[in-house]
């Protein structure tokens, strides 16, 4: 049986077995006189037309017609399917390697949370139910005459009912950037910035807007006040300015305290600035006099004072601290934002510096104020302002457990602030508002419908951009019809293949990055219409062996397209199923989409388009017929009739009239003038010297790529919205009410089940949560944990300092519910602890006292009691939810990334089945992703602090596991991840790459030219990146994983029409080009085309991806027909071909 390459070698008179080629003619055309009839095949009949060609060529319409009819039930079918359970597309909650044991930890603590709150819930439902020990607490909880909460265990309902406003529903942020050097806070900037800021606090109906600070939780009569912006402006325009009292403030802190002895040198050497003035005493006592807490100061065996200072000199430096602290409050109690505008900026902004030189008082201050700013640099090029808005909006239901009702508060508020401030706001924003301070600004209400515009915006361009490359296959078909069909098919080849995806493989998995194959089967898609269509348009100048009737010569274009397309088709697919090796779920989804869409794509252009090409060949192909192509049906236009077979393209070229033409000018061009350049031996060495001298350069700084050191940005440079991120997370040092990412160190809970976990097949289960069972709070336990976070809370060594952030009262943030709880114990009949110790807790809310007899710890055999009683008692934290929360409800949060729980207080109704500590990290916020490296280093400190505490207290509570909420350490191994396996997987692409060019040409040196052009495309396009400013980020990775991909299919194209066009190495370069070079050409410009649109993007991630669509399609296409071409036509390569009829002796034209 003879195979394809046979059949087209007889058709064209290249006759296997011995027989000579005739003399090529300069359009290649080989005429035989015979049809030679051959054993008929499955596939081929006897005249070694394809059967399925057969079948189109007889019934175009009715194929093309079951084709469409096909794909348009499996789209509806889609629909049906994928749609009706609402967003298709996966969440990337869980996008991350599930085996690594930063991923372990945090879906062991994150599920056990949740698990616990289910937990709790059914137990609460059920509590009817109860017997035993835990009965008689409940029943005593529903008592009012000993629980004041007993009317929730009445109504399960959960707390009281939510005053107007009470909440914090919503912030206005304003971002200021000086554009001058005398900083933000000038007298002309200062008017700015009351101009943004005032316009809420001044109007008439803020009251009914403003976060309410109520005078009693529970009773609106009692009054409330709104809440006051945190804005360096309340200092500017104090209600009062003291300067003589600021001066003699700062004097005292800049000279030595009078009375005490001076520290001899080898002391102040210890000291960081080498000086113990009253600066460096107010830093030392200035906690104890202030908070009462970090009074051994003096007595720290790192610092000799008690050798120096006797207890007088320690008293008068108290006495200095207590001072300085009613001096300060005296000035900052006035800062209310109600005066004038200071006429004296300068000294409000040095007197600030002061301050937050000072730990005890930096918290006032350090929010406003850039990383740069000090008292030797009083000026801040940065600065920014909250305002807070309330809910629940008066007008709407007040009901705590209607999650609803926040919506409702949001389009209230929304609706106010469009019409009332929101031209204002845009007025402000405006650059040209100012010449001297630039504002930026954001707020939850608002976000979306910036995030909707850029969507929109950046949608325009992606849509410019599959618009060009639809017009640009109008100008290369000529023909509407072909270039309808061909697009079509291009965007119907995404659904089949996501049904194919979801029903045949069951890919539960559709990956945020999917929507990309639409971009790439764009370019693939048209290069492949490309082929099919140029291999049409020259079939018709092979001779009377093509063209003798349509059967034969679509059976020709059949197979030299179809085995061209299929070679860079498998060889793409290939290239995309890498990924399948990554850990990562959405990439996995990613590269299995995407092979399916170049398949079907493939599959369609072989089917739909085949079958178009041959109604375009009967109907439209005549020039005489092209008005008519807009015509509905036949019926009602004659001339879209069938054009009479002689009149048409295949019974011209029967007829010989075709054997001289010319084709068109991109084909001679490539045959005539480039292919010449390449054959040329001075110009092609000049060209292979040129690219081997951009390789090395290319190679020296793609070495030079580094990860990146910074948060990637999601916007580009020049939007409002990104320079406001920008500054917020570059220019300003972790602040006091800053949120920090929580690290939680929790005892109790289990590694996570991963038992029937396959994220591909179901994208929402990654596990069940484990508790450890031995797991008990005890009274050894309880102490071992307080005293730890009594420990950090001080940090008299400074341990912290570097790793996480400062509270409101100056001290490291450490949140542990047993600091609550202790106080509950300990608080008598008002359920509150007074006296030293007590300001951690407010004393408005009202709690039930513990029963006396009860000390802290609590011992073993009171906890489980305890515990409960607890549960339900009112938070007095002034972090609750909302006011009146209990404790249930106050020591567990949602991430601000995630959404996904953190619960610190694991009760689930009967039993605390966990418990957790959690510091908040200086370095790392909810939201962005911070650099690899940098979160590496926080996680080796909190990894090394786990241990620390599992030395001592693993042997009375048990091992810690050390996690954040916010996936910190989930993203930064996603980065480890990307940035390893970006060239290791792009390496595999272009190994797969070789493996495919090689089985299909049977030629080594063919295969490794061409896997040496896409490697130096891969060389090529990351050097050109790094030279452009690029680092290896999360993105760049991406794309760099997906490189060879993209790359192979014009080296592909043409190492295919190298071995199969018969002749010398010269004959086989301008063969290969003139076959070739106009489908490679035009995929090349259709790419290009469409990647310009996507520079235009404000989504970066949008924008990187044109950018690198266009290197890459640019590069492949340089390298293709340069270096390889050039390598092809420099060595003989043809002699070390293999394979059954693969062969040709050069110059003799034999093929054996």
């Amino acid at each position: 049986m003879m195979t394809n390459n046979e059949i087209e070698l007889k058709q064209t008179g290249a006759v296997p077995g011995g027989g000579d080629l005739a003399e090529p003619s300069k359009n290649y055309v080989h005429a035989a006189s015979e049809v030679v009839s051959v054993a008929p095949t499955f596939f081929a009949d006897d005249k070694g037309n394809l059967k399925f060609v057969n079948l189109v060529v007889k019934l175009p319409e009715v194929v093309l017609f079951g084709v469409l009819l096909f794909c348009f039930i499996i789209t509806y079918l889609l629909g049906a399917v994928v749609f009706s359970e609402g967003n298709p597309i996966t969440e990337d909650t869980y996008t991350y390697d599930i085996k690594d044991v930063r991923s372990v930890a945090f879906d062991s603590f994150t599920l056990a949370s949740e698990q616990v709150g289910k937990d709790w819930a059914e137990f609460f439902a059920s509590r009817d139910g109860l017997t035993g020990d835990i009965e008689s607490i409940y029943d005593s909880l529903k008592n009012p005459a000993t629980n004041n909460q007993s009317a929730f265990f009445a109504t399960s309902s959960s707390s009281d009912p939510i005053l107007p406003l009470s909440e914090r529903g919503d912030f206005t942020y304003w971002i200021y950037e000086a554009q001058t050097d005398g900083g933000c806070f000038t007298a002309e900037t200062l008017l700015v910035i009351d101009e943004a800021e005032t316009m809420f606090t001044q109007n008439a109906q803020w009251q009914n807007w403003c976060l309410r600070e109520y005078n009693d939780i529970y009773d609106a009569a009692q009054g409330y006040e709104c809440a006051q912006s945190l804005s360096a402006l309340n200092a500017f325009k104090a209600s009062s300015w003291d300067q003589n009292l600021v001066d003699d403030i700062e004097a005292r802190l800049d000279n030595p305290v009078a009375g005490v002895p001076v520290l001899p040198s080898e002391v102040l050497d210890m000291l960081p600035s080498g000086a113990f003035n009253g600066r460096e005493v107010y830093q030392l006592l200035g906690f104890c006099t202030k908070f009462g807490v970090a009074c051994d100061i003096m007595e720290n065996p790192a610092y000799p004072f008690s050798t120096i200072f006797s207890a007088d000199d320690i008293n008068t430096l108290k006495a200095f601290s207590v001072q300085l602290d009613a001096d300060f409050l005296a000035v900052t109690s006035l800062w209310d934002g109600s005066g004038a505008i200071n006429s004296d900026p300068d000294a409000v902004s040095l007197f600030a510096a002061y301050m937050k030189d000072l730990p005890s008082q930096a918290f006032l201050v350090d929010f406003f104020f850039d990383a740069t700013f000090t008292k030797e640099n009083p000026v801040t090029k940065f600065s920014r302002s909250i305002t807070f808005w309330g809910a629940p909006v008066i007008g709407v239901a007040i009901d705590p457990d209607a999650e609803e009702e926040d919506t409702k508060s949001g389009d209230k508020r929304k609706e106010f602030v469009m019409d009332t401030f929101f031209k204002d706001m845009e007025k402000i924003a405006d650059p040209g508002h100012s010449n001297k301070i630039n504002a930026y600004y954001f707020m939850r209400v608002l976000i979306l419908d910036v995030f909707l515009k850029i969507l929109a915006n950046d949608g325009m361009f992606a849509m410019i951009s599959i618009a060009i490359v639809y017009f640009y296959m109008r100008f290369m078909l000529s023909s509407w019809f072909l270039a309808n069909v061909g697009f079509l098919e291009i965007v119907l080849s995404i659904p089949t293949a996501w049904f194919f995806a979801e029903w045949l493989f069951q890919v539960d998995y559709f990956s945020s990055l999917n929507p990309l194959c639409l971009f790439i089967v764009a370019a693939i898609g048209a290069d492949d219409i490309f082929v099919f269509m140029d291999a049409y348009k020259q079939s018709a100048f092979k001779g009377p062996a093509v063209t003798r009737d349509l059967k034969t010569r679509m059976s020709y274009v059949y197979r030299r397209a179809g085995t061209a397309m299929l070679i860079t088709s498998a060889t793409t697919c290939s290239a995309f199923l890498c990924t399948v090796a990554s850990p990562i779920a959405s990439t996995r989804s990613f590269g299995i989409f995407a092979a399916l869409v170049i398949l079907m794509d493939y599959i369609l252009v072989m089917t739909m388009f085949c079958t178009a090409v041959v109604i375009y060949h009967n109907t439209f192909e005549s020039p005489k017929v092209n008005c008519c192509v807009q015509c509905a049906c036949v019926c009602c236009c004659p001339c879209v009739a069938r054009i009479p077979e002689a009149e048409t393209s295949t019974g011209k070229a029967n007829a010989g009239q075709n054997v001289d033409g010319k084709q068109d000018r991109i084909t001679e061009f490539y045959k005539g003038p480039f292919t010449n350049f390449v054959l040329n031996p001075a110009t092609r060495f000049t060209s292979l010297f040129v690219l081997f001298c951009w390789f090395c350069v290319a190679f020296y700084f793609m070495l030079q790529l580094e990860p990146t050191k910074k948060t990637e940005q999601f916007l580009s440079d020049d939007h409002p919205l990104q320079k406001a991120i920008t500054i917020l997370n570059e220019g300003f040092p972790v602040a006091t009410d800053d949120r920090g990412a929580k690290m939680f160190f929790t005892w109790g809970v289990g590694e996570v089940n991963r038992d029937g976990v396959n994220q591909m097949l179901r994208d929402d289960y990654i596990g069940k949560a484990t508790f450890d069972e031995d797991f008990f709070l005890s009274q050894a336990c309880q102490q071992k944990i307080y005293d730890y976070t009594e420990e950090v809370r001080i940090d008299v060594d400074g341990k912290y300092d570097d790793y996480v952030k400062r509270d409101a009262a100056g001290m490291v943030a450490v949140v542990s519910w047993l600091d609550e709880f202790k106080d509950w114990i300990e608080g008598g009949v008002d359920g509150h602890k007074s006296g030293e110790g007590s300001s951690l807790f407010g004393s408005a809310c009202v709690r039930n006292p513990m029963r006396e007899g009860y000390t802290f710890p609590v011992a073993d055999t009171d906890a489980a009691e305890a515990f409960i009683r607890f549960a339900y008692e009112p938070s007095c934290s002034e972090d609750t939810p909302y006011p009146g929360a209990l404790m249930i409800e106050t020591y567990v949060e949602d991430s601000r990334a995630t959404g996904l729980p953190g619960n610190s207080f694991g009760f689930n109704g009967e039993k605390l089945k966990s418990t957790s500590i959690s510091l908040e990290s200086s370095v790392l916020d909810p939201w962005s992703e911070i650099a690899e490296t940098k979160a590496m280093e926080q996680y080796k400190f909190f990894i090394a602090e786990a241990a620390h505490i599992d030395s001592l207290m693993e042997a009375e509570c048990g091992k810690v596991l050390m996690t954040d909420i916010d996936q910190k350490y989930v993203m930064m191994n996603n980065q480890k991840i990307f940035r390893t396996s970006a060239v290791s997987g792009a390496m595999i692409g272009c190994g797969i790459a070789f493996v495919v060019i090689l089985i299909s040409t049977y030629n080594m040196f063919v295969a490794a030219f061409a896997t040496l052009s896409i490697l130096c495309v891969l060389v090529s396009v990351v050097g050109a990146v790094t030279i452009a400013g690029w680092t290896l980020g999360t993105v760049t990775s991406i794309l760099i994983s997906i490189l060879a991909g993209f790359s192979v299919d014009y080296v592909v194209h043409l190492a295919h029409a190298f071995v199969t066009t018969p002749g010398n190495k010269e004959d086989r370069v301008r063969g290969a080009f003139a076959d070739m070079g106009v489908s490679v050409m035009s995929g090349m410009l259709t790419s290009i085309l469409a990647s310009l649109p996507l520079f235009l993007c404000k989504i970066k991630f949008f924008a990187s991806f044109g950018i690198f669509l266009c290197a890459t399609i640019a590069f492949s296409w340089t390298y293709a027909n340069l270096m390889f071409m050039g390598l092809l036509a420099t060595f003989d390569v043809m002699k070390f071909s293999f394979g059954k009829g693969s062969k040709v002796d050069e110059g003799h034209g034999n093929v054996h």
